[in-house]
Order: C-alpha cells, then structure tokens, then sequence
C-alpha cells in the first residue's frame, strides 16, 4: 500500500502564487512610447544566476539551463533584446558581479535591505516555502527548538533573520554550495540541510532517493524577484510588464518541465496480517514471537504517528500557500485557507456560517453565479472567474474551480473552491482596453466588442442604437485655455456620460481626440433617442465656459445617432459610416442637436 503521494500536489499549488495572464500580450500593447526607446538604445543586458540551485538556476558547460532560465528567454522574447551569461563559480561571486555592476540581471533572488543597497526588485512571482531535509534514518522534526546540531545554508543566501532571532540556540553553517550541503549531510557531517521545497524535492529524485528526506518545513517562505542593478530604474516597471505578460500556460509548461516529483514509500500490511495470523496459530507455544510481534506493532504505531506528524505539517504548508474555500450544500462557508484568509483580510471565524457571496463583488453578473450552482447540483465542476472585494473595500479577481464533495457512502455533503488570484492578470486586460485620460473604453475595444453586441443583438432580435458624438469646436476651446483645460472637459463630460450608462448593455467609448461613440441594445427603438438627447442637454448643463463656442456660451456636443435591427447590419463599416455621416449633418445644421434619421 502505497503511502500518501505528496510533493507533487504540493508543489503544484503553492510555487505558482501569482498567475500572471491567459491572453496574449506583446511589448507594444503594454509598454510607453519611453520605455521602448530606452530598450532600443539599451540594446543588451548581462545576467549572473546562481550557478548551483536545480531546478531553478545552474550553469551547464557555459549555458544557463532550469526554470530562471526558461523564465529569461520568455522576456528575452517580449523585450526583443539581447540577454548575455556572465558566469560566475558561486552565489558569493554572483552578488559581487551584481555590486560592481558586472551584471544587470539576477533572475530568482530574495529581497534583503543589504541587496536593496545594490539591487532594485520586481515584483515577488515566485513564493517557495523552506524546508529541513536530513538523512533517511533521522526522526521528522516536532520543534525547530529542539534542533541543537549543525544545520547548514549555502554562504550569501538570505537565511530568515526571524528564525534566528526566535531560535537563538539554532546551529547555522554556512556551506559554499547547496550540492556541498547535501554531501555534508549524507556523509553526517551535518545534521540537515535548509533549502525549498522544490529544490529538496528535485534533489531528492534525481541523486539522493531513499538517503534523504524532508524532515520539517519551516514556518516561512522565500519571495522571489528579479534583481535589476539600481542604477537602472527604468528596467523595473519595464521586467514587471515582462513578466505579467506570461501566459499561465506557458508557466505551467516551465514549471513541468523542471519540477514533477513523486514520493512513495512501502508499507506492506498484508505482511503484517500475515504475520499476526502467524503469531496468533503458534501462540500457546511460542511466547518469544508473540514478544518480538508486540515490539513491531510498537514501531508500525511510532511509524504511522510520524506518517500522520508530517501529513500535518504539509497540510499546513498548503493552508498557508493554497487558496482555499471549502461550502456546505447550501453554500454557506465551513472552512477558509489562511491563504485566502490573508487575500481576502477577514478572519476564518468571520467567514464560518456566512454566504459564499460575502467575498463577492456588486458588479459580478448574477447570472455566472446561477449558471455555477446549476453546474454544480448537476453533480459536475464549474470553472471561471469571479471578481471580488475584500474586508477593506479593495477589488480582487480569482480564477475558481469548484467541485462536489461527498463522504463515505457517496453522498454530497458541500462544495471545494481553488481559487487562483489573477489580480494582476485583470489589471493588464484592464489596461489593455482603457483609454488613459479618460477611463473609458478605447478604440481597440470598440473594435473587438462592437461585432459581438451586434452578434447577441440577432439572437434576441433587438435593436442596436450607435452614436458618435463630439465636443463642437473643441480646438477653438484648446487654443482659448489651454490643452489641461482642454483635458479636464474631456475628463468631466467622460464621467457625466458614464453615469448615465445604467445598464451593463450601454457602453461608451473614446474613439480619439475629442470623439466619443455610445453603443445601446435595446428592444425599443425610441428609448435610446430620447436617452442620448437627455445626455446632450446634461452636457450643456454642466455649465462649463467656452465663449468661442458657435453654438452655446457653455460646451456642448453633436450628436450622430443610427438605430437599426441588429439583422439588418450588414457590416460594421456601414452603420459606422452611416453614424459618421449624421454627426456631420448635426454640425452642418448648427451644431448642440442629435441628428437621427
């Protein structure tokens, strides 16, 4: 019978804590004007990596090879420049390269306040917990206070200064190189070693399965960045859209290929069964087996509390990295992760017995959440992404996977959420399809999702209403009182239109300089006119000055409206142009008037 098989589902949920983006992005979408002509004048940059750390860092006959590796050639891709290998023998000398500004590069590196005097960071992409791993004959460890024998960490890695300040009794030695420790300890010159969990596992597999082990995981994990040389500022917002232009696919393929780890251990009961029905058939006879049967049924009860000691432990190394939520049938909270607990800032006792919708966010359609529970009463798993708000009032956004759960006889007692936080992910999608100024939809939306609304017009049979519409004489406002007023009218007269947008079917969009389009799906074709009239007059209403204005002492808009059944458009160029075409009508007959024929 096979013992619990643990380190790749652990592995699996808590290195990835931050999944950056499932959509294609490329540097000329995300990154300024500014940043791509200091790229370009930029041209090469230099990277030092510990050059002993499988599976995340190793230098191979000249050539940078594990996960850091793979994670450079995606950016290397992204930024479209040169990324040269400075080798160096140790991780001592890779810092060094990095202070004397040999190296502008360090791909997997912890933040310390003596690196920040040399290094800037990005943001942290990679959390590994830290673990102890000894000889196979050592005991799992209960308490790190019980530790007095000599513990060893390669030399210039950022040891927890927490730990030592918690346990002052803990014996440190600092070796030159993490295989240097892994000798030391399989040869009992030291008693374990402190290094992640995916470096140990790795290890363990490749060279030393059934000498070693991991006998504790500490309470604390390595954040990771990239380290870009300080007097490079620019570089650090420029690798943090690197790296969150990532596709999770793509990390997922990373993280496979360097980290897949199985841990099985034998433990053969049907032996014991054996054995005991033995025992029992020559009892009367044979008292010293039936001592010698006692002593191993004592060591099989050690062994299975040591099996549940470390069970316990890894347990808490997933609450603590997992993002977890676990629903009665009625979808009231029965559990929350101290992952999710520290995301969402409520405390686990504050969400026991509340509604699963307490984390949800106002905005979130009501009809994703009863496609999921129609999902779900179907006995089946739903997948999607929810966005949520938390204690304090501040927007997360998770990727969830919900699936029933049952007890022994096969009946559905609740409901498991892994939530995945793709906060930054939105973010970028957010920016991606946001007009800067205003925070309105941009062009490249419009263009994206205009053909859709039309598309799901058909199906209902609706009408679709498109207006375009814009500030009339704006350039005589411009040169009047200056473009940062000029701004500010297109700021004001933004808000006051999407206030009036109350329905998640309107939208508006700022199609360039001072042209706006209005998009409505309505059943009705009278509203819209109306309504689009209402946002010209609240226009003029705001009562903002512009004495070279033609058509009124206050700012003011023209409007060109088309409304058609959604099955009459033949193409998106023709109603557009239509539109178009009337706005110019509004303007020709004096401007401040919706023009709809």
């Amino acid at each position: 019978m096979n013992k619990i098989i643990i380190f790749f589902i652990l592995l699996c949920t808590c290195l990835f804590a931050k999944n950056i983006s499932n959509i294609p992005i490329n540097s000329s979408s995300i990154l300024t004007p500014q940043e791509k002509i200091y790229l370009k004048n930029l041209k090469q940059l230099n990277l030092c990596v510990d050059p002993d750390w499988m599976p995340m860092d190793k230098i191979k006959n000249k050539n940078h090879i594990g996960l850091g590796a793979d994670y450079i050639k995606e950016i290397e891709k992204f930024l479209e420049i040169k990324i040269d290998l400075i080798v160096t023998n140790s991780w001592i000398q890779t810092l060094e390269y990095a202070k004397d500004r040999r190296c502008d590069i360090i791909p997997l590196v912890v933040k310390t306040k003596e690196r920040s005097n040399y290094l800037n960071f990005t943001q942290p992409y990679l959390k590994l917990p830290l673990v102890i791993v000894t000889k196979m004959n050592e005991f799992f460890i209960n308490d790190i206070r019980d530790v007095h024998r000599p513990i060893g960490i390669v030399k210039g890695y950022a040891f927890p200064k927490e730990l030592l300040e918690k346990y002052p009794n803990l014996n440190v030695i600092e070796v030159g190189s993490v295989e240097e420790g892994y000798k030391r300890v399989r040869n009992s010159n030291l008693y374990g070693f402190v290094d992640t969990v995916a470096t140990a596992g790795y290890l363990i597999q490749k060279k030393y399965f059934g000498e070693m082990k991991i006998s504790a995981a500490l309470n604390y994990s390595w954040q990771l960045h990239m380290g870009v040389r300080n007097d490079m500022p620019e570089l650090i917002p420029i690798f943090d859209k690197a790296l969150a232009s990532i596709k999770e696919d793509k990390q997922k393929e990373i993280f496979n290929k360097w980290i897949a780890i199985k841990y099985i251990e034998e433990n053969n009961y049907f032996f014991m069964f054996l054995s005991t029905l033995a025992i029992c058939f020559i009892f009367s006879t044979v008292i010293y087996t039936i001592i010698r049967a006692n002593k191993k049924l004592n060591r099989e009860i050690k062994k299975r509390k040591k099996i549940e000691n470390e069970r316990r432990r890894y347990l808490k190394v997933v609450d603590e990295n997992v993002l977890l939520l676990n629903l009665d049938t009625e979808g009231r909270i029965t559990h929350a992760s101290k992952a999710l607990c520290t995301l969402s800032k409520y405390k686990e006792e504050e969400l026991i017995g509340k509604p699963h919708h307490i984390l949800k966010h106002e905005s979130m359609n009501v009809k994703v959440f009863d496609n999921m529970w129609n999902t779900l009463k179907n006995n089946q798993t739903w997948k999607g992404e929810v966005k949520n708000i938390d204690k304090e009032g501040s927007i997360f956004w998770v990727d969830i996977v919900v699936s029933p759960i049952y007890d022994e006889n096969n009946k559905k007692i609740g409901y498991t959420s892994i939530n995945q936080d793709i906060t930054n992910k939105k973010r970028l999608e957010e920016i991606s399809i946001t007009d800067e100024l205003t925070k309105l939809f941009n062009k490249r939306f419009f263009n994206e999702v205009f053909p859709k609304i039309i598309n799901a017009a058909k199906r209902k049979d609706d009408y679709i209403t498109f207006c375009i519409f814009d500030i009339d004489n704006f350039k005589y406002y411009n040169d009047t009182y200056g473009h940062l007023k000029g701004d500010m009218v297109l700021n004001k007269v933004s808000t006051y239109v999407k206030s009036k947008l109350s329905r998640a079917e309107d939208l508006c969009f700022r199609l360039g300089g001072e042209e706006f389009g209005i998009v409505i799906r309505d059943h009705d074709k009278t509203r819209p006119e109306k309504y689009i009239n209402e946002i010209r007059e609240g226009i003029e209403k705001l009562n903002i000055e512009h004495i070279k204005n033609s058509a009124s002492s206050f700012v003011t808009a023209s409007f060109g409206v088309t409304s058609m059944k959604a099955k009459d458009i033949q193409s998106i160029d023709e109603i557009y142009k239509k539109t178009d075409e009337n706005l110019y009508k509004a303007k020709a007959k004096g401007k401040n008037i919706v023009y709809i024929d």
